[in-house]
């Protein structure tokens, strides 16, 4: 993984897009095909460079957060933040009940009744806070979740169903009134102190959806109307059953568009109800919130479980990221690969986020030794290598960071201390570093091909979070984009391209990977079934034309196309082991920074890598450097030298600056 930052922008072309009429989003490569054949008639080189050019300069604008965050008041930690010169501090004005049962906020309900508000409850909080660190600035998270007294109005939780809430106007509209209030007030009493805001609501306040396709009045209108705007005037009134959406006729695996593209179209409805909703809360917040201020939300996750990948609710990302409302994006590090040795990265699509201009920020919530319990760290020196890790992916990316303390007592050792103290002051050292990417490998996510997935079915997990988790091991770093992304971005680096998840490939993604990915030295590497629908049937046939043998074909296989390229295809994802896929990267010309199964994150200045295991360890350069320093313990280990042994604790993540 790497910063994914545009490679070596000239000063005229950046002249040049300042004085350029604001560029759109990229269109939807599968259901915008009029728009698609337009631009691709144009001299697309020149159209690519700039919209990225503009995404990165509109990026460049938006701030990075190094920031402290707790359900919980945690005054004392606040204050000890502050001191360690962390003074950004996120709280939640939470009026909803956690998934565990009790409330997010530990002061009263202040959203009490319809135009009844408690504001000296908000207020105590916000005073608390600053009687604790007088400098904090706040990123303040607003609920726009159904208290308890309204979900007995709606007989129904937006907690539990945003997707019947989303598409619900009544809904919108009454939340609205409140949350105008709420930044009214906010602003009137506090607007000095806060710095932005995070839209929060659905699943865990992350927007995220636990129906599982689970059907409702309100819902059914909602499909209804969708139906009638996208005219699909031959589905039912009412949505598919859940027992439907668990059956899918092609290997009980996938849904045939010829037969099923109702189901397939529930999934989209399903998933752009809520980024529709979102998009819109943004934009009336905006007019609220003054311009200077930025806004954030949780969303984008596709990087995020086992079972639920389409039913979550995020698929629709793009809607969302493209909104001008919008400044940055938030999500968890994974939860699948966070323990030792694992290599973290973020549940959203990262690349997509920075292509459309907005920045992502890190949320570290790992559980330290210290509440342990689930994936958290076992040990103190867990602790310190984990954390190194994750703010360490943050800063390699040019991304923000929070540390997330969730209830409380999670950073308080004084080893874990120091060690968040010492990455603070790394990060000051190179926060307004920009080096650029420089990945050889890049990792594409397919959303429209997951809308025709019985979620219930290992591929469908397997060609998203565990698919991404076997590239942790590589050894070297790698960019993680969108197919919709492909004719917007510099590709020039990329030896090797993993499309896991590419199902579904109409003619106007046929289009983009012959004119942008099928090229001469480049390998594509695929799974489970490539291109077996053109968005209209299914044919196992078609497989062949991408993998370059039959499908079902145990592989990996290696196979010369026609054109130059190499297709690598296997069929279940569980094939590759971290040798097979090192060799795989290795014979395409990748360069590889250690022979083991480490984690490397890496842009042109820094260096990072993470290990369980420890012990002496050879490091190879894409080039020779004057100088190499450990950054962490601020000291020389090599220099003019393009390799470098260094003794890792166990276990460790070493931070290095190449000079």
């Amino acid at each position: 993984m790497s910063s994914f930052v545009c490679r070596q922008p000239t000063f005229w072309l950046r002249i040049l897009v300042r004085i350029l009429p604001k560029l759109g989003a990229a269109p939807d490569l599968t259901r915008e095909t009029p728009t698609l054949r337009k631009l691709m008639k144009k001299p697309f080189f020149l159209f690519t460079f700039l919209v990225l050019l503009t995404s990165i300069l509109h990026a460049d604008e938006k701030k990075i957060y190094v920031c402290y965050r707790s359900f919980w008041p945690e005054l004392q930690t606040t204050k000890e933040f502050g001191e360690m010169g962390i003074n950004t501090r996120c709280f939640f004005a939470a009026n909803a009940i956690n998934s565990a049962g009790f409330e997010y906020c530990k002061y009263p309900l202040i959203w009490t009744g319809r135009n009844k508000y408690d504001w000296a409850a908000f207020d105590q909080q916000v005073d608390d806070l600053l009687g604790a660190n007088p400098n904090a600035e706040f990123l303040c998270m607003i609920d726009y979740n159904t208290p308890y007294w309204l979900t007995r109005k709606y007989a129904a939780d937006s907690f539990s169903e945003i997707t019947h809430f989303a598409g619900n106007k009544e809904w919108r509209d009454f939340t609205q009134v409140w949350v105008d209030a709420f930044i009214e007030h906010a602003e009137a009493k506090y607007g000095d102190k806060i710095v932005g805001y995070i839209l929060s609501g659905g699943g865990t306040s992350e927007w995220y959806e636990y129906d599982r396709g689970r059907s409702s009045r309100i819902k059914n209108a909602a499909w209804r109307q969708w139906c009638e705007k996208n005219g699909f005037t031959d589905f039912h009134r009412d949505t598919p059953p859940e027992t439907e959406l668990s059956r899918a006729s092609f290997e009980n695996v996938l849904y045939d568009p010829a037969t099923e593209n109702e189901k397939i179209e529930y999934w989209r409805f399903h998933n752009e109800v809520v980024a529709d909703a979102l998009v819109e809360f943004a934009k009336k917040a905006r007019e609220k919130i003054p311009p200077q201020k930025e806004i954030g939300v949780f969303f984008g996750y596709f990087f995020v479980s086992d079972s639920k990948e389409v039913s979550f609710g995020h698929l629709a990302y793009d809607r969302v990221f493209a909104s001008p409302d919008i400044d940055f994006i938030i999500s968890p590090g994974t939860y699948q690969d966070r323990q030792m040795g694992g290599g973290s990265g973020p549940q959203m699509v990262l690349g997509t986020a920075i292509r459309y201009g907005k920045r992502y920020m890190h949320e570290i919530d790992h559980r330290t030794s210290a509440v342990s319990g689930g994936n958290g760290w076992k040990t103190v020196a867990e602790d310190v290598a984990g954390l190194k890790r994750e703010a360490m992916f943050a800063l390699v990316n040019h991304q923000s960071l929070w540390w997330f303390d969730m209830w409380g007592r999670w950073f308080n050792v004084p080893e874990v201390r120091a060690a968040i103290t010492r990455l603070k002051a790394i990060s000051d050292r190179y926060i307004d570093d920009r080096s650029p990417s420089n990945a050889e490998i890049l990792l594409l996510a397919d959303p429209e091909s997951m809308y025709g997935f019985n979620e219930k079915m290992p591929h469908a997990s397997a060609c998203a979070h565990r698919f991404r988790d076997k590239l942790n091991k590589l050894g070297t770093n790698y960019d993680v984009y969108s197919f919709n992304d492909v004719p917007f971005i510099d590709l020039s680096l990329y030896k090797v391209v993993f499309l896991p998840a590419t199902m579904c490939i109409t003619p106007e993604k046929e289009a983009v990977l012959k004119q942008f990915l099928c090229t001469p030295g480049r390998t594509l590497v695929w799974t489970y079934a490539p291109g077996i629908s053109d968005g209209k049937t299914l044919d196992v046939e078609r497989v062949k034309r991408w993998a370059g043998v039959p499908y079902h074909t145990e592989g990996p296989s290696v196979t010369p196309m026609e054109g130059g390229w190499t297709a690598v295809y296997t069929w279940e994802y569980k094939t590759w082991t971290p040798e097979t896929l090192k060799q795989l990267v290795r014979d395409a010309g990748v360069h590889l920074y250690t022979e083991g199964p480490e984690p490397v994150f890496c842009n042109g200045r820094l260096l990072v890598i993470h290990t369980k295991d420890g012990g002496k360890m050879r490091v190879s350069l894409p080039k020779k450097y004057a100088q190499i320093v450990d950054v962490y313990h601020d000291h020389v280990v090599a220099e003019d030298a393009d390799s470098f042994e260094y003794d890792f604790q166990t276990p460790d993540t070493g931070i290095f600056e190449l000079k």
